[in-house]
Parts: structure tokens; C-alpha cells; sequence
């Protein structure tokens, strides 16, 4: 684990002991994905949900760590609750209605989407469709370069938008993380086919040496 992940995870750690009915607890949960402990962040999560029941964004989290880990009913229920206390919730709207598909059960899945096209015309009429509740449609698709050319047009708009600056920050730092795992990818793809293909110039050496004995 990197030194500096991990010194992270330890100072997270001790903030959420001295305050252990706080929502810190998602904090860490991420910094664990990040280390590749999932069902370490899956478990944190879920116990910290007991004590904050109405943490919205900390339950759409975990209904992602459950799908990730194919536990679709407990994920369909976790967003099952967050409609509840926010029915207007994109992020958990789009997952449910791609859930309901996959079910089968395609006349809620209707009714999911029918919700997220209200939402949209909603915005339409107010002639702004310039809003941070479609940039959060391009997000639960991984299109996050989509989303944050609307963060940037809306920030240019509202320069002193605390909530709309601190989103960019979070999308661009996410970008930044997804380029920072792909060259990991590519780097271990590189090293891959460059033990394949040493592997393959000492077979052949070898059977240029057998033929010479031959």
C-alpha cells in the first residue's frame, strides 16, 4: 500500500474514533476502495449507516460496492432507501432503473425513467439545462469529462458557488484518478508482454541451440 494512502487511512481513522457517531466513517470507506480493500469499506460503510440512517450519499456508495461485488438485491434495496428520503435523486434514480432492466422488471424501470425525464424537462422549462443535475447524469454514466465542462460553464456563472466549485474539484480530482489508474494498467500490460516476449526469445534461443546439438 502506498506510504501516504495508508498514513491517510490511519489519521481517518483515529478522527472517526474520537468522533465515532460522525459521517467520517465514508471518508475512510473510500480511502479503503482506493486501497483495494473493498469488502473492508463495504463493512465500514453499511455499520455506519446503522448510525446515520439518512446519509444519502454514503448508502449510494455502498449500493455501488454491492453491485461491484454482484449482490444486486442488497444494492436495489440501499437505493430503495435513498428515494425514500430523497426521491429526486438522480444518481440513485439511474442505477434503479438500470437494476429494474437487468430484473426484468421493466414497468418499474418505466416509471424509474419517467421520474428522470420529468427532472430533465424540469430544467428545460426553466430554460437551463446547464445544470448540475444533468452534469450528475454524465457522472453515473463515466462521463465525467461531460460533466465537468458543465461544473466549469456553471462555475464561470457563479464564481462564488462554494457547493458548485468544491464539485469541480472532486470531478477533476476523480479524472485525475482514472488517469492515474489507467497508466498503472498500461504500465502492467508493458511489463506483461515484456516477460512474454523475453520468455519467448529464451525458447527460441534454446531451440536454435537443440538444433545445433542435433
Amino acid at each position: 500500500m502506498d506510504e501516504l494512502l495508508a498514513n491517510q487511512i490511519e489519521e481517518t481513522k483515529n478522527r472517526l474514533i474520537q468522533a465515532p457517531e460522525s459521517q467520517i466513517f465514508l471518508e475512510l470507506a473510500e480511502l479503503y476502495v482506493k486501497a483495494g480493500l473493498k469488502e473492508e469499506a463495504l463493512s465500514l460503510v453499511l455499520s455506519g449507516l446503522e448510525k446515520n440512517q439518512s446519509y444519502v450519499s454514503a448508502r449510494i456508495f455502498a449500493a455501488k460496492l454491492l453491485l461491484e461485488t454482484n449482490r444486486n438485491k442488497e444494492a436495489k434495496s440501499e437505493l430503495e432507501k435513498v428515494i425514500i428520503v430523497d426521491p429526486l435523486n438522480l444518481t440513485a434514480n439511474t442505477m434503479l432503473e438500470t437494476l429494474y432492466r437487468y430484473e426484468g422488471n421493466n414497468a418499474a424501470a418505466d416509471k424509474v425513467k419517467e421520474s428522470i425525464s420529468q427532472m430533465i424537462s424540469k430544467g428545460e422549462k426553466q430554460g437551463n439545462m446547464e445544470t448540475s443535475t444533468v452534469a450528475e447524469i454524465y457522472v453515473t454514466q463515466g462521463l465525467v469529462d461531460e460533466a465537468i465542462s458543465i461544473y466549469e460553464r456553471i462555475a464561470l456563472n457563479n464564481p462564488l458557488d462554494v457547493k458548485i466549485n468544491n464539485r469541480l474539484k472532486e470531478l477533476r480530482k476523480k479524472k485525475e484518478e482514472q488517469y492515474q489508474d489507467f497508466l498503472k494498467k498500461r504500465q502492467k500490460i508493458i511489463k506483461t508482454i515484456q516477460k512474454l516476449q523475453e520468455g519467448l526469445k529464451e525458447m527460441q534461443e534454446s531451440l536454435q541451440n537443440l538444433e545445433k546439438d542435433l
